[in-house]
């Protein structure tokens, strides 16, 4: 599986990965944790294919994985780059308020 894919997994990962009370600054990922993250989400992509589906998630993600239905936005069964992004911006925003 590509890095750029990965990537912007991991960066909303970090919203559940990293979770801690809510402060007005955002939490800067270290490259040591962005490296750690992007292993734990191609460790939780079992079948390579760039999504984390319900059973990986729960396999590996179980933060993710409690959250599956609302992150899951388009209804798909799996999560997509572009809806882990959305939901750890959503999350932020919530956090900085």
């Amino acid at each position: 599986m590509s890095r750029s894919i990965l990537l912007p997994l991991a960066t909303a990962l970090s919203v559940f990965a990293l979770a801690a009370p809510a402060t007005a600054q955002q939490r800067k990922l270290t490259d040591e944790q962005k490296a750690t993250l992007l292993e734990r989400l191609k460790d939780a992509d079992a079948n390579g294919d760039g999504l984390i589906d319900k059973a990986e998630a729960e396999a590996k993600l179980p933060r993710v994985a409690k959250r599956f239905g609302t992150l899951d936005a388009d209804g798909d069964g799996k999560l997509s780059p572009d809806e882990m992004r959305a939901a750890g911006q959503k999350m932020a925003a919530r956090r900085t308020r």
